[in-house]
């Protein structure tokens, strides 16, 4: 707004004083819509735009302003910005050519004199028209290229997730296959009924493995190997805790009732626990960090919270590990939510449901 009012005082002191004593309403007249549309130009730009351009025109016709449409130019920036196109750009072009016509009638000036308004007013209202839409190109392939990077960090969140269901299901069923064989080689009276249901159950289990192979294995990467070792949960918080002291952050943890948490919930607590202390250690070096696991019979609540820390951190590129997590927890049916202390730090929190019978 004060840029704004700079530009109009300007323009009414350079290219509007003084008043003509004959045409002096009128000139006040048109010089109170030029200040006004400048003033509103970031409000209602198109609306702006064509007051303050009329006004000028009708100052040059009359003969009682020297803008060059400068003021006009002003104006029709914002207007570029937000409705730069080609339909408009070819409007613009039959809008300019219907002002040259009209600074052309008899009577306005010399001939020489007409041409060079002309053209300076050409050139700073197509210069303006075409900054504006420079900008607003370039906003627009910034915002494209923004959501295609967020789409490839949610892509490849959800290719780890798939990846990672792969490992933990697939562990699951093939201890079920190894238990229902060894249960199937049990004598007794009454073992032949329970060797037949057994027996079911390991074909049917191994089908399933078969079957989740095939599909979940098509979301690795050529030649990339399944992961052998078990995946991480609640029991493995505390080597992750003594690894990020390692890197001089005083971290703290807190739990209570995660004794239940079924494998899967506790794998996602992990992931959370672990990108709450990476952004510490990366943002607030040296800080005082406390992790809190807390579970109830349907819900586990996991917050990772610091003080801010002493020391300077680097600028940091922005990440897309808030994105993958937000991901991974909405698609457990969680909530997180991630930001800024009232007081100096940061906290990151995410709620979970799960059911115990899901262990």
């Amino acid at each position: 707004m004060l840029v704004d009012a700079g530009a109009a005082v300007l323009c009414v002191l350079v290219f509007w004083l003084p008043v003509d004593r004959s045409l002096d309403g009128l000139v006040i007249a048109l010089i109170v819509l030029v200040v006004g549309g400048l003033l509103t130009r970031s409000r209602w730009p198109v609306v702006a735009f064509g007051v303050v351009a009329a006004a000028t025109l009708a100052g040059a016709l009359l003969g009682v302003t020297r803008d060059p449409f400068v003021a006009a130019a002003w104006t029709l920036y914002p207007v570029a910005i937000a409705h730069g196109s080609a339909h408009m750009s070819r409007a613009m072009s039959v809008s300019l050519g219907l002002v040259v016509a009209a600074l052309v009638l008899p009577g306005y000036a010399r001939a020489e004199d007409i041409a060079r308004y002309v053209i300076v007013s050409l050139l700073f209202l197509a210069g303006a028209w075409r900054l504006g839409e420079a900008v607003r190109r370039e906003r627009v392939e910034a915002e494209h290229a923004a959501r295609a990077e967020g789409a490839r960090a949610v892509l490849a969140e959800r290719l780890r997730v798939a990846r990672e269901v792969h490992d933990v299901v697939s562990h699951s069923l093939g201890t079920i296959a190894v238990t229902a064989g060894v249960a199937a080689h049990v004598d007794g009276d009454n073992a032949e009924k329970l060797r037949r249901k057994l027996a079911q159950i390991e074909r049917a289990s191994k089908d399933a493995l078969g079957d989740l192979r095939a599909v979940l294995g098509a979301v690795r990467e050529p030649g990339e190997q399944a992961e052998r070792s078990p995946q991480p949960g609640i029991a493995d918080l505390p080597a992750l805790l003594d690894g990020v002291r390692s890197t001089g952050i005083d971290v703290r943890l807190t739990m209570s009732g995660a004794a239940g948490i079924p494998a899967g919930t506790g794998l996602a607590v992990y992931r959370i626990a672990q990108e709450g202390l990476t952004n510490a250690a990366r943002h607030a070096p040296g800080c005082s960090c406390e992790v809190t696991v807390t579970a109830s019979s349907q819900t586990v609540t996991v917050e990772v919270i610091d003080d801010g820390g002493t020391l300077k951190a680097s600028p940091a590129k922005g990440g897309f590990g808030l994105i993958g997590l937000r991901e991974r927890v909405e698609s457990l049916g969680g909530e997180l939510t991630v930001g800024p202390r009232e007081v100096n730090g940061f906290a990151l929190r995410a709620s979970l449901p799960y059911s115990e019978r899901d262990g």
